[in-house]
């Protein structure tokens, strides 16, 4: 397993409804990231369909897991060597549902994950179902946990995926302006208080606050891109700082586990 490795975050804009546009842009600036050495690359919140579509045209747009979005990413990510992380809606068996989702291509061109987002903000929770699990993938570049957006503004996701291993944690978002002093806590609260990396990548414009980051595990913020610019943040990070992230700040060693359920809160 690779400990020390450069990470992708990609903040680029998407066209409302154009899948072929922004995924041949996604394709496009993941080999520019490649060529740059980076091996893990993410990519924001709905990027392939866009963010601000209607209930009807996400129905009308979604894909299924190993779909169009999947192959062609596949054939980058085995070519490259690379690890993608690409969200788009997912459809699914039941007509009418669909899923704010997250897919997870290792760097043999494999489906490794798919994950849903949990917590819809405001109106996606008239568009989408919600998921119901965190997962953490084991990878050739660590455990991986992805959430998406609003998930990483609760406390309890990220501990979950740290108690499952995650060392690093890619939350693809589209984060508004007005919600851009939470961005600046979250991310940081949430590798501070589980000793991980993390990795918030947003968009730009139609009211976002773009500023996607990586984040040490004692909290600090490595690198960060502006606030009205498509960038992509490359920066190279060791697990190991986890380590001694976990020891000099034992947040996890002296957490009581027992009390992380609600029997264990109804007891009191």
């Amino acid at each position: 397993m690779k400990r020390q490795y450069k990470v992708a975050a990609i903040q680029m804009k998407s066209v409302m409804k154009d899948t072929k546009h922004n995924l041949n842009k996604a394709i496009d600036l993941t080999e520019k990231a490649a060529k740059e050495g980076a091996e893990l690359i993410c990519l924001p919140e709905l990027f392939y369909q866009g963010y601000h579509l209607s209930q009807q045209e996400f129905f009308q747009a979604a894909e299924r897991p190993d779909g169009v979005m999947y192959q062609e990413l596949a054939k980058v990510a085995k070519e490259k060597q690379l690890h993608i992380v690409a969200p788009y809606a997912e459809k699914t068996d039941m007509p009418g549902v669909i899923y704010n989702s997250a897919i997870l291509i290792n760097d043999k061109g494999q489906l490794q994950g798919n994950m849903r987002k949990v917590y819809l903000w405001g109106e996606e929770s008239t568009k989408f179902r919600a998921g119901d699990k965190y997962p953490v993938y084991e990878t050739a570049l660590g455990n991986i946990g992805i959430m998406i957006c609003y998930d990483i503004e609760f406390p309890e996701p990220p501990r979950i995926q740290a108690l499952k291993g995650a060392e690093l944690i890619l939350a693809p978002s589209v984060w508004s302006l007005t919600g851009e002093p939470r961005w600046d806590i979250d991310l940081p609260a949430a590798a501070l208080y589980n000793g991980l990396f993390t990795v918030g990548v947003n968009t730009i414009d139609n009211g976002a606050c773009g500023k996607s980051k990586i984040v040490g595990p004692k909290g600090i913020v490595i690198d960060e891109a502006p606030k009205d610019k498509e960038m992509t943040l490359i920066t190279e990070i060791n697990l190991d700082d986890i380590y001694q992230a976990r020891k000099d700040i034992p947040y996890l060693k002296d957490f009581r586990e027992d009390t992380f359920s609600m029997e264990a809160i109804h007891r009191y």
